[in-house]
């Protein structure tokens, strides 16, 4: 039992218009309509990193309060998104004059005095336990 018929799973080849079919497109037409309507090519991310300098003119600039706008232009290899983002997210956070400096710094070390007092008493332990190289030791 032959049977004379071909396969169905056999390829019929190309269809017409992939090669130009006067009844499509014409590839040419494709091509131009493609580049006329692609959008433009975007920045690659560089990620370069700020250097001090940089750092301390936008400072001086958010510090004068000229636009964020305004700022950017000054960075030519910088976006005003980027510029914005370094500003919020690394550098826009409290200063402390000196004498502020001094008493956190003194409130850190008395805390730190303090710490495993504070910690004994909200679990019901003495400091000892904590401190001791005996006592307790974190299984964290």
């Amino acid at each position: 039992m032959s049977s004379s018929a071909p396969a169905p799973s056999q390829d019929p080849g190309p269809s017409p218009l992939a090669f130009g079919d006067p009844g499509g497109p014409s590839q040419a037409s494709e091509g131009a309509a493609e580049s006329a309507s692609a959008p433009p090519a975007k920045k690659t991310r560089t990620n370069t990193p700020w250097t001090p300098a940089e750092e301390k003119r936008l400072k001086e600039l958010r510090d004068a309060g000229t636009s964020w706008s305004e700022i950017a232009k000054t960075f030519p290899n910088r976006t005003e998104g980027s510029v914005k983002k370094h500003w919020y997210k690394d550098m826009h956070y409290a200063e402390f004059a000196e004498d502020e400096s001094a008493a956190l710094l003194e409130a850190i070390k008395e805390y730190d005095a303090q710490k495993w007092k504070i910690i004994g008493q909200k679990v019901g332990k003495p400091a000892k336990v904590f401190t001791d190289s005996r006592g307790w030791t974190p299984s964290i």
